[in-house]
């Protein structure tokens, strides 16, 4: 049996159903070894749930070391890790920003150990530089675990062979969502959404954080245009962030008019769940990212920018006009037309909801990332 280590710069607490099933598999042995960085306002697995298991041992604490409080750290203990372990397939995050990584795969590869990146990939928007550094940093690898596939067809594209990439797509919390899912399935607006004057109208909803890439600001001018005669939707905000204040001035009329409701961060997951399983359509102007995944795992259909140039990966699990839609990106006129014509058209919610829990069912979740993993182990 092949013995696996891999090795990440943070412990994201999204990534914990997939580690448990990668620590459960019989397939192989795996391990992992971890940095830590509090500062990015990424949620992290507790470890502290793993100290009495009988699986605490595989799993190692790394320093990071940022370079003078840069983009550019090194992982320290992760060449004494590799030095003195025996690991046939070596599994590391594809950042090449991880200077420690470009040592370590060198090693891997002169002790005969199969190195794999996990990571983004080609994104389609580097600058020459970027896409040179890049393209030689993932040279290093003997094979690429890329989050869409998109990203593998400019791998492709770019001189990397075929049956070296697998697509192995994100996840979230995908057996608890399934079941929260049937628990919420008769939930009424009325319960969820109390503090909208209308709660029968269509809900527009955003969760994450309050961010200048979000680009809120253009889902707001789009409500107030569509409400500006008389209520034609609800609208709820959910996280919190730097953009906070600003975005609370530009909908004030919607504040005022109780069709606009900005909740903060909430951090439970049944009552995000609950807010994503009665609203219509999640509206996420700027890049997307794992908002999809959360709102399609609850059935809620997602909008976003059609520019996947400056998309996060999730983006591909929106299929347009089936289980979600693009619209141009920044053209507020183009998302207000989407808007409109989503909800006029698609009245049949259940079966929008099955569409979004179909994608979600097949591709995103642990259980279908552990057979990519078996997969590639295996070739």
């Amino acid at each position: 049996m092949q013995n696996i280590l891999i090795l990440t710069n943070i412990a994201p607490n999204y990534r914990k159903p997939l580690w448990l099933k990668l620590l459960q598999t019989d397939s192989f042995n795996c391990s992992f070894a971890y940095g830590e960085n509090l500062s990015i306002g990424i949620p992290q697995i507790r470890m502290k749930e793993f100290e009495n298991s009988s699986k605490s041992n595989q799993i190692q604490r790394l320093k990071n070391i940022w370079l003078k409080n840069i983009i550019l750290f090194w992982q320290l203990g992760a060449l004494a890790i590799i030095l003195k372990s025996d690991y046939s397939v070596v599994v590391f995050l594809g950042e090449c920003y991880c200077l420690s990584t470009w040592l370590s795969a060198i090693i891997c590869r002169l002790k005969g150990a199969r190195v794999v990146f996990w990571g983004h990939g080609i994104y389609g928007n580097e600058s020459r530089l970027k896409l040179f550094l890049r393209k030689n940093f993932y040279r290093l690898a003997h094979q690429h675990l890329v989050y869409g596939r998109r990203a593998k067809r400019l791998m492709i594209a770019l001189g990397f062979k075929a049956e070296d990439l697998f697509v192995v797509f994100n996840s979230l919390d995908y057996d608890r969502h399934k079941a929260m899912r049937e628990q919420y399935r008769t939930l009424t607006k009325q319960e969820v959404y109390p503090f909208f004057r209308n709660q029968c109208l269509p809900i527009l909803l955003f969760i994450g954080r309050l961010t200048i890439s979000k680009r809120l600001d253009i889902l707001l001018h789009a409500a107030n245009s569509i409400n500006s005669k008389k209520p034609f939707l609800n609208l709820v905000v959910i996280g919190d962030g730097p953009e906070r204040e600003k975005l609370e001035k530009l909908g004030q009329k919607g504040i005022a008019g109780k069709w606009l409701h900005f909740v903060g961060a909430c951090y439970l997951e049944e009552k995000n769940g609950r807010y994503l399983s009665v609203s219509d359509l999640c509206v996420s102007p700027g890049n997307v990212g794992l908002t999809a995944i959360h709102s399609l795992s609850f059935g809620t259909p997602v909008c976003t920018h059609s520019n996947l140039n400056n998309q996060g990966p999730e983006a591909e699990a929106i299929v347009d006009g089936y289980n979600g839609f693009y619209f141009k990106e920044n053209d507020v006129a183009d998302l207000i037309e989407g808007i409109k014509k989503w909800l006029l058209i698609n009245p049949d919610r259940e079966l929008v909801r099955e569409r979004c829990f179909r994608i979600i069912d097949a591709y995103y979740n642990p259980d279908y990332q552990l057979s990519v993993f078996n997969r590639m182990v295996s070739s």
